[in-house]
């Protein structure tokens, strides 16, 4: 049977009650693991959710006079801008939309909306994801929800399970103040039909049995207390995220597209080069073979050459055509009827000589041609130096052919 895969871990970032944060891992169906506390949200070791601290929001519950999920955030939208809190100009990624509950022609939804001065101790590269700290809490049915976060007080109002509202008190400690600020929160809640009879009041973390009792005295709920329990992804995944993280996430996808594209272009030319020796391997390995090839043929070649040397040497007696009787037919059948005469035809050491007396130096000239374009003369080279005139206007010629094969003595 084959083992089961664990989902990848992702951190949290949470804030405490107090200067510090607390770095979590998470994963989808399983615990929220404690890492340890850090004093400044960068020193995140990876990509990190972000808790956002209920001050960082503005929470927003509406009813809307209608159903249709895609309408709701544009209504929402505009309701949101005739108070101030969101402008024409604003994208989707400061403002989350959710519906908690749909009644025939109406639904009830809550927008939370980033505060505009967003800290610079958030904003940081690595935050992959925000999600308003209400949402990472497994929140009790209809009750109000008290916790502390960044010294100072949280409250949370919840329908059946869905937080109404989050947002942060104006005192630490629950005073008679603070007490009185929950009461008026409580009945504008229910003035507005955002919830019904709230079940109680549940604390969250560190609190005193004088606060239960204050709590419970004035708002006639009743009052539990747990510790504050470990994160846990929401269900719904927010769609707030931070201009400014925003442009720092855009940076970063501009940074790794363009190591990719070295990263690429090195690939090219490491490819090319592993090509390129690939080549000269190849071309070695070719070089190599026709060398090993040419060492085996040699004796063989040796031999062809000693035998086609031999043959050379033997030509001139063995062929017809070097017979000197037969060059001398060949010359003379060239000779014209009348005007021209041969005096001398000699053979010295392979060398043909001939002499001859013309009545004239063209016909010399065109005696020696005829003889050049001669193909049973034309294995041998033949040049004629200018003719010598006689006092009578005759021509004596001489006419030097050197064989084109090795000579012989």
């Amino acid at each position: 049977m084959a083992g089961k895969i664990d989902k990848p871990l992702s951190y949290l970032l949470r804030a405490n009650d107090g200067e510090e944060w607390e770095l979590w891992t998470v994963s989808e169906g399983k615990g929220a693991q404690f890492v340890r506390r850090l004093a400044a949200p960068a020193e995140v070791p990876g990509n990190t959710i972000v808790a956002l601290p209920a001050r960082q929001t503005v929470t927003f519950p509406s009813w809307v006079s209608t159903g249709d999920r895609d309408v709701i955030p544009e209504i929402l939208h505009l309701q949101l801008e005739k108070r101030g809190l969101l402008t024409k100009n604003d994208n989707g990624s400061i403002m989350d939309c959710r519906v908690i509950e749909t009644q025939n022609d109406r639904a009830l939804v809550v927008a939370t909306v980033l505060q505009p001065d967003f800290p610079r101790e958030l904003t940081f590269e690595r935050a992959s994801r925000f999600e308003p700290s209400v949402y990472t809490f497994a929140l009790p049915r209809d009750q109000l929800v008290i916790w502390r976060e960044k010294d100072r007080l949280a409250v949370a109002a919840t329908r059946g399970k869905e937080p109404l509202i989050a947002q942060i008190l104006g005192d630490r400690e629950l005073s008679d103040a603070a007490v009185t600020e929950l009461k008026c929160i409580v009945l504008q809640l229910q003035l507005q039909e955002f919830c019904g009879n709230l079940l109680g009041v549940h604390l969250l973390g560190n609190f005193s049995s004088q606060e239960a009792e204050r709590l419970q005295k004035v708002l006639a709920l009743r009052v539990t207390h747990d510790s504050l329990p470990p994160p846990s992804l929401p269900a719904i995944r927010s769609k707030l995220l931070p201009p400014e993280v925003s442009i720092l996430h855009a940076k970063r996808r501009r940074r790794r597209q363009i190591w990719s594209g070295i990263g690429f272009l090195a690939g090219l030319y490491l490819l090319g080069i592993a090509a390129f020796a690939g080549y000269l391997y190849w071309e070695r390995h070719v070089a190599a073979r026709l060398r090993r090839q040419l060492r085996e043929q040699e004796p063989t070649v040796a031999a062809i050459q000693k035998t086609a040397e031999q043959w050379r040497q033997v030509e001139s007696a063995v062929n017809p055509r070097l017979y000197p009787v037969e060059i001398l037919y060949q010359a003379s059948s060239l000779l014209p009827p009348d005007g021209m005469r041969l005096t001398k035809f000699a053979l010295e050491k392979g060398k043909v000589i001939i002499s001859g007396e013309a009545s004239t130096a063209p016909g010399a000239f065109k005696f020696a041609e005829d003889i050049k374009a001669r193909p049973e003369l034309q294995m041998f080279n033949w040049q004629m130096p200018s003719p010598s005139l006689r006092p009578d206007g005759r021509a004596e010629f001489t006419i030097e052919g050197s064989p084109k094969f090795a000579k012989t003595d």
